[in-house]
């Protein structure tokens, strides 16, 4: 995180001394923990965090809700589905540290647990995840608009498409990898053995191409984007084989030693 941090705050805040000295910036300011600012971040851990304090809270409503209950999950008809997004705006600035709401998290996190471990809401998103997917997308293309390009204050209508791209995106991508990646093979299982120290290295790349990228060629978007894009899945992966064969590292991240036999 101290090297993303560090970067933000030569970015956006004209920081001119060096990596080492700005640890002192990156342990002594909290502000957002965003890190925008070169101040103390968790960076992409946001999520192993917020899980961890999600599950803590979610075990006693688990155990008391099962402790009352048959056991049973029972299925809902599509159109509830669709409405129980509709807290999701509601929710998104309780208790929210950094642009991210715990209480809407926990809330999309009891809704895995007890709307979408049924088998039929998961047919029912497959079933309609074309006309799903339509309306996400179409949501998300308004959003985009209304945030980047329209010249009238149309906040409220901005939050309504975003919420909406949102929650009919899940609900479709749901039935979309139901229905076309529900399946096991050779690449599947080499990513799924690498997925969390891709997760792990991705970020720093990102922000470090986008930085070094920006210096040397300024404001063009088509180079940042897809030069980030290929130059930071070439280091990822890098730095994921490399992790994988060296078990000091493969420790240090929480992940499986994999010997040159096994690939």
């Amino acid at each position: 995180m101290p090297i993303m941090t560090y970067l933000a705050d030569r970015f956006n805040s004209s920081y001119d001394g060096t990596f080492l000295g700005h640890y002192g910036v990156f342990f002594t300011r909290f502000t957002d923990l965003t890190g925008a600012d070169g101040g103390f971040s968790f960076g992409q851990f946001w999520f192993c965090l917020y899980l961890f304090v999600i599950s803590a809270i979610c075990v006693g409503v688990l155990r008391l809700i099962k402790h009352k209950s048959d056991g049973e999950s029972k299925a809902l008809p599509l159109w509830v589905v669709i409405l129980l997004g509709l807290p999701l705006p509601l929710l998104s600035e309780i208790l929210s540290i950094g642009g991210k709401s715990l209480a809407e998290y926990t809330y999309l996190f009891l809704l895995g647990y007890f709307v979408f471990s049924s088998d039929t809401t998961i047919d029912k998103a497959e079933k309609y995840r074309y006309s799903l997917l339509a309306v996400g997308l179409l949501a998300t293309i308004a959003n985009v608009y209304l945030f980047l390009w329209c010249d009238k204050d149309l906040s409220l209508l901005n939050t309504v498409t975003k919420y909406i791209s949102e929650w009919f995106m899940v609900l479709s991508l749901i039935g979309v990898a139901k229905r076309h990646l529900n399946f096991s093979g050779k690449v599947s299982g080499y990513m799924s053995r690498r997925s969390f120290l891709f997760y792990i290295w991705h970020f720093i790349w990102v922000v470090l191409f986008q930085y070094l990228l920006y210096k040397w060629a300024g404001n063009n978007t088509p180079l940042l984007f897809f030069g980030t894009i290929t130059a930071s899945y070439v280091a990822t992966f890098l730095c994921c084989e490399m992790c994988v064969r060296i078990p000091f590292l493969c420790h240090l991240t929480g992940t499986k030693y994999i010997s040159k036999k096994q690939g």
